[in-house]
């Protein structure tokens, strides 16, 4: 059995907002183990987070980005023009160095992905509030793309989009911008502008980056 490592004395107010009840009962379950931490509340809505009370006296958010109400992103930007004190970890399945970078720029030092060993999330939070940005090595990752879309004939037509659309969000969702997918697809970046215009237009997402994450992640694109 691991040995529960001694923290100094200093307790540590942590918020846990994500809207599934399993990932906030794990996350509760690990940092219980350890004295210093203290679960101060959870939320499953991006709007109900944002009316939070707690969120001034807290030293940590655990941040999931798909979430109903507002996404994690805009929660990001709201907190950031608050200058609050609370450091912000992201905690999500999207595994994108493009999205990674967005968070960060929006104000979270930490960026985590949900596959990844959770039974570290104790070090990583207290690496964040030791003035460290904890980001995954996106390096490590093969990227692969499908290239043959043969098989997702009807998935095509029930979404109206085409086989260089479903690329397009593919390479979007690993993190590339319009002028490096360009550059591999040998198109300018006005026409990969114009995709990326036409495939939130046919998804009816309105240039929500998350939902195109997610879209992608429940069709099993990325």
């Amino acid at each position: 059995m691991q040995e529960v490592p001694n923290f100094s004395e200093k307790h540590i107010k942590v918020i846990i907002a994500d809207d599934h009840p399993l990932i906030i009962k794990g996350i509760t379950e690990i940092l219980e183990k350890y004295p210093r931490f203290t679960i101060v509340n959870t939320y499953n809505n991006g709007h109900t987070l944002m009316q939070s009370t707690s969120l001034p006296d807290a030293d940590v958010l655990l941040l999931d980005l798909n979430m109903p109400g507002k996404d994690g992103l805009q929660v990001l930007e709201k907190i950031k023009a608050m200058h609050l004190k609370l450091q912000i970890l992201v905690l999500t399945s999207y595994f994108s160095k493009q999205l990674a970078e967005q968070c960060h720029a929006a104000g979270a030092k930490g960026y985590i992905l949900k596959s990844d060993n959770l039974d570290k999330l104790a070090d990583t939070i207290l690496e964040v509030l030791d003035g460290k940005t904890v980001m995954p090595n996106f390096s490590e990752k093969t990227e692969e793309y499908v290239n043959d879309f043969s098989y997702l004939d009807d998935f095509l037509k029930k979404y109206n989009l085409t086989k260089r659309e479903v690329e397009v969000i593919q390479m979007v969702c690993k993190g590339y911008s319009s002028q490096e997918i360009a550059d591999k697809l040998f198109l300018s970046s006005f026409t990969v502008q114009t995709h990326r215009r036409n495939i939130f237009k046919k998804l009816n997402i309105e240039g929500n980056t998350i939902a195109l994450y997610k879209f992608a992640s429940q069709h099993g694109l990325v």
